[in-house]
């Protein structure tokens, strides 16, 4: 069963239509059923985040899938499928695998290397595995994606002071205030990405930390592990009239931080303030965009981080080693695939000269009634192992045969020389 994927990131799109076309974990579930009951889509994992959204399917027909997949995304978002299907890519069997591979190394990310990426795949796939929505096609694929990640990390430089998102957009921000330095600093929300940049925050000197989720007691549990407070959601603007920094990453359906809300915050600070510098991580957005248009504040979203983030690649020596990589992973997954095209086809041939050695030796009960015990064990032995030697060959060059590209010609042969109908089940329509 072929693999195939629709999707759209940071590079193909903008991130207002990114943020339309996200999927968050709540709506996951209802996305994944949908995804299985298309008449050509037989598995499926979604991979969103901040900066792409992806579906991974196992499919049986691609021009049938392909349409369904896009009209499925305009249907579950309220789309027209016009509206965006310019900004859509799609890639199939070993441009899908390889691009996969890609994504969980880290090379295909706004910041290459940023560690969070292959987390994000690993829980899209816990997630489809939850829903049932993955079989033996994908289950083999994202296993397989994961260890490329691991060993991306693991044998080569790609993550070595690359910095994360979070990483940038601190560093962008800390030019904006001249230093993180004892600034007063405002969480909204408490979920990874909030941690990981209230623990940047702390690992920069920030001063003051302030956590407002809507869950208090999850804020206030991220608060004690950073060292701050936390308050309320509905706090937010008497906060943001004494932060220098906020950073917003709640992964909420609608921006928590809204422009009346700014302005309220603008309003209450006193003249000796700074300019208050928002950081938006959300997608869909955590802050209105209307807010660029208020005087002494700063919107930094990932849309604005782009021109920072694209010239932030790393040293192209261990993307190009991480590149080497994933084309021998991709290489080696697609061969071993192909080689397991051909296990049904084994399998069958086994049973069918075992079949025959059996008759042959029922045909012959007469003529060997008068051995014993013994000697009906070596004619057992004999015969078994003439089996063996004469399938040895053809089972070892078919292997072979079978990895090349074209390996299904030579499956479908050695079907068709032997006159083999492996039984139902036997063949996963990979």
């Amino acid at each position: 069963m072929p693999v195939f994927v629709v999707g759209a990131n940071f590079r193909s799109a903008p991130l207002e239509l990114l943020e339309r076309l996200a999927v968050d974990a709540e709506r996951r579930p209802k996305a994944l059923a949908g995804l299985l009951d298309q008449e050509h889509v037989h598995e499926a994992v979604v991979v969103s985040t901040c900066n792409r959204v992806e579906v991974y399917t196992a499919i049986s027909r691609f021009h049938g899938a392909a349409g369904e997949v896009r009209r499925f995304l305009a249907d579950l978002h309220g789309l027209d499928l016009s509206e965006f299907a310019g900004y859509l890519y799609d890639y199939y069997e070993e441009r899908a695998v390889q691009h996969l591979f890609t994504v969980a190394a880290g090379v295909d990310s706004m910041v290459v290397g940023e560690a969070q990426i292959l987390g994000q795949v690993r829980e899209a796939f816990a997630a489809a595995q939850a829903e049932r929505s993955v079989g033996p096609v994908l289950s083999a694929l994202f296993n397989r994606a994961i260890k490329v990640g691991r060993r991306a990390r693991s044998e080569t430089g790609i993550g070595a002071g690359m910095a994360s998102t979070v990483t940038v957009g601190l560093r962008v921000a800390a030019g904006q205030l001249d230093g993180l330095a004892g600034r007063r600093a405002l969480l909204v929300g408490a979920g990874a990405m909030a941690r990981l940049a209230g623990r940047a925050l702390r690992a920069g000197g920030a001063g003051e930390l302030v956590v407002a989720n809507r869950t208090l007691a999850t804020g206030a549990a991220l608060a004690r592990e950073l060292g701050g407070r936390a308050v309320p959601l509905d706090q937010v603007a008497g906060e943001l009239a004494r932060a220098d920094l906020a950073v917003a990453a709640t992964a909420g359906p609608a921006p928590t931080v809204t422009a009346a809300t700014v302005a309220d915050a603008l309003a209450r600070r006193s003249s000796d303030m700074g300019t208050l510098v928002l950081l938006d991580l959300g997608v869909p957005r955590d802050v209105e965009p209307e807010v660029r248009g208020l005087g002494g504040v700063v919107l930094a979203d990932l849309d604005a981080l782009r021109a920072v983030l694209e010239t932030d690649e790393g040293p192209r020596r261990e993307v190009e080693r991480v590149r080497s990589l994933i084309a021998r992973e991709t290489a080696a997954y697609l061969r071993d695939r192909r080689e397991a095209r051909l296990t049904p086809t084994i399998r069958a041939l086994r049973d069918r000269a075992e079949e025959v050695r059996l008759l042959e030796l029922a045909k012959a009960s007469t003529r060997l009634a008068g051995l014993d015990a013994q000697q009906r064990a070596a004619v057992e032995a004999v015969t078994r192992g003439l089996v063996n030697k004469l399938l040895h060959d053809p089972m070892v060059r078919g292997k072979s045969l079978a990895a090349r590209p074209d390996g299904d010609l030579y499956v479908a042969a050695l079907r068709e020389l032997y006159g083999l109908d492996p039984r139902p089940g036997d063949d996963d329509r990979r």
